[in-house]
């Protein structure tokens, strides 16, 4: 009974687990993420270009991955991704209606600017269509140039918005007063009721000293005049222009090298916070790739790695069966419920980790197919080796598991380790397939250990079994003094 109880444990365990991670998919509803290639869309890879005398690091590159993934955010794609792949910056995007609006705002070098506000022109003053300000605009999807160390007019664009309206507020602006690199924080926080969400800022050093004095400078005019106002500018539009407070004191201003940005709804100051975060790019960003693939063909390459997928299976299940006979029936299960981990992690992966899965994942896991089958194919022949020499059929599956133990030890490890290396140097779709495969590797060994050998123990036990009629070819029960000797 304590035998049949180990041997009953750990089949209960792994058919357990498989139940509990698929019920948390279905009661979660988990679908797939599905890469580009299999669900349609563009991918960018970005060469990174430093000015003179300046060179690329991880450091560099990491900021500017941020920086991407917050302006592709602010696009409202969803589902985007941003990596680092052998020195150049990876942009994947799925379906959306104007990728090459999406791109140009990704690989701009924008100028995140600070400037006082002259004068501010709404669409029912005659000026807004009369002298410079009737030069800019704010239909037109390039804006005037935003000259640093010039007075400029440009239009305001509402927060959530893209871009200006064609009737936008215009300002007058004064020369620019701070610049992204005097910004070295901007959250949106919630703050206590009556004050309510904001945009904090904090700057650097002197950058806390350039905003005490325009701050300061600003107070000077009375609350509600337009040159109160501070314009923040982004790739020549106004994405917002705060007031200074009223309880600073002009000539003193805002000190401490931080500050608040108020009056905005939560979605207005989480809209704020990254485009402020954002900044400009350390280098300029040079497009050396670009692939595009249609939803339809994304689909059609969907529907074919999943057939294949079936037909390979098929194709082993039916060797396995017609080969071992009823142990076929046992790799059935015992590849069932290494498919069942193997989808239900990838399933999981995705919505926990953001794993995405790509036509070279689905690749992996097709070739873990064969890995599992191979599994099986050299506990099985060990077991038919003992047998050959003698053994009773229940010595021979435990001697038999116990040779072909280090055999697949050894062989997982290979596996394994080829595809870390693989997954560690390789770029774009290549490291999904390496992702996968070692996944399935390492599930394959787990079920192996958790149901191959008690299921083939106990199928040892069953007397039609052992009497090699539903057995592996050549497995005949032992005469009794054969079994004796192999027992001694």
């Amino acid at each position: 009974m304590t035998g049949n109880r180990r041997l009953y444990l750990p089949l209960v365990f792994v058919f357990v687990l498989t139940a509990a991670l698929w019920a948390v998919i279905v009661v979660r509803d988990i679908h797939p993420r599905l890469g580009l290639d299999l669900r349609g869309g563009t991918s960018v890879t970005f060469r990174p270009v430093p000015a003179p005398g300046t060179q690329v690091d991880e450091a560099k590159l990491n900021t500017t991955v941020d920086i991407i993934r917050n302006r592709v955010n602010a696009q409202g794609v969803a589902e985007s991704e941003v990596n680092v792949e052998g020195g150049n910056i990876v942009v994947a995007l799925p379906e959306v209606r104007d990728p090459d609006q999406v791109i140009k705002a990704v690989g701009t070098t924008a100028q995140l600017r600070f400037r006082p506000v002259l004068e501010s022109v709404p669409p029912s003053d005659p000026k807004y269509k009369q002298g410079e300000f009737a030069k800019v605009d704010c239909a037109k999807e390039q804006q005037a140039t935003d000259d640093p160390n010039k007075e400029v007019v440009l239009c305001v664009q509402d927060p959530g918005q893209t871009k200006p309206a064609a009737d936008a507020l215009k300002m007058r602006l004064g020369p620019v007063a701070l610049g992204g690199p005097d910004i070295s924080r901007a959250s949106a926080e919630l703050r206590s009721a009556g004050v309510g969400w904001v945009t904090a800022l904090q700057l650097s050093g002197k950058g806390g000293d350039k905003f005490a004095k325009l701050t300061g400078d600003l107070a000077r005019f009375p609350p509600g005049d337009p040159r109160r106002e501070i314009a923040i500018t982004l790739d020549g539009v106004v994405i917002n222009h705060p007031p200074v407070s009223e309880q600073v004191q002009a000539g003193v201003g805002i000190r401490g090298g931080s500050a608040e940005i108020t009056g905005q709804t939560e979605q207005e100051a989480k809209a704020l916070a990254p485009l402020i975060s954002a900044g400009a790019l350390p280098f300029d960003l040079e497009v050396v790739n670009r692939d595009t693939v249609s939803a339809t063909l994304g689909a059609d390459s969907l529907h074919a790695g999943l057939v294949a997928g079936a037909i390979g299976l098929a194709a082993v299940l039916l060797y396995m069966l017609v080969y071992y006979r009823l142990l076929g029936l046992a790799v059935w299960v015992g590849l069932g419920l290494a498919g069942a981990l193997n989808v239900g992690a990838v399933l999981l992966m995705g919505e926990l980790i953001g794993f995405t899965l790509t036509l070279a994942g689905i690749a992996g896991l097709i070739v873990a197919i064969g890995i599992s089958a191979d599994t099986y194919i050299v506990f099985f022949e060990r077991v038919k080796d003992e047998a050959r020499d003698g053994r009773t059929v229940r010595a021979a599956v435990d001697r038999g598991w116990s040779r072909s133990f280090h055999t697949l030890v050894s062989a997982n490890t290979v596996s394994l380790l080829a595809a870390v290396i693989l997954y560690t140097l390789a770029i774009g779709p290549v490291r999904g397939f390496a992702f996968t495969l070692g996944l399935a590797t390492f599930i394959d060994f787990f079920a192996a250990w958790f149901f191959a050998r008690p299921a083939v123990t106990l199928l040892g036990r069953f007397r039609p079994f052992r009497e090699g009629r539903l057995g592996l070819p050549g497995l005949v029960r032992a005469p009794a003094g054969e079994a004796a000797a192999a027992r001694a």
